[in-house]
């Protein structure tokens, strides 16, 4: 081999690249305007848009397939969930600037003030509100 001459490369391209890829008959568009091809922002939120929609109307129909007893229960549990989610939000918020005496003592009462508070406030009136 002679100086200053290169080896021939191996690989895909052989060495040399003029444009076509060997073997790939397919071209590629990646226009806006490509039609089918590209997912436009409004075909995205029209597909989540509408697999919220199925969503929230299996929900309906499951909560009318209920009788009055189940979906109480259910309503219960639920504000059970959101009065302690919301306590425990609020307790995080000052929790560390509490003496540790009063730490100790703050989550149990929180909770069962929260427990209290959804199951014989909120829930009573959610319910009757459902009712309506």
């Amino acid at each position: 081999m002679s100086v200053g001459k290169k080896k021939p490369a191996k690989g895909a391209f052989n060495g040399a690249f003029n444009g076509a890829l060997k073997g790939r008959d397919e071209v590629f568009d990646a226009s806006p305007d490509a039609g089918d091809k590209v997912d436009s922002p409004s075909k995205v939120k029209g597909k989540a848009a509408g697999f919220f929609q199925k969503y929230t109307n299996t929900l309906k129909a499951s909560f009318d397939d209920m009788n009055s007893d189940e979906q109480e229960a259910l309503i219960t549990r639920f504000c059970y969930v959101i009065s302690i989610g919301i306590a425990m939000v609020a307790l995080s918020c000052f929790y560390t600037i509490l003496p540790p005496l009063v730490r100790i003592l703050a989550l149990p009462i929180v909770l069962a003030a929260a427990w209290f508070v959804g199951s014989k406030v909120v829930a009573p009136a959610m319910i009757e509100r459902f009712r309506k």
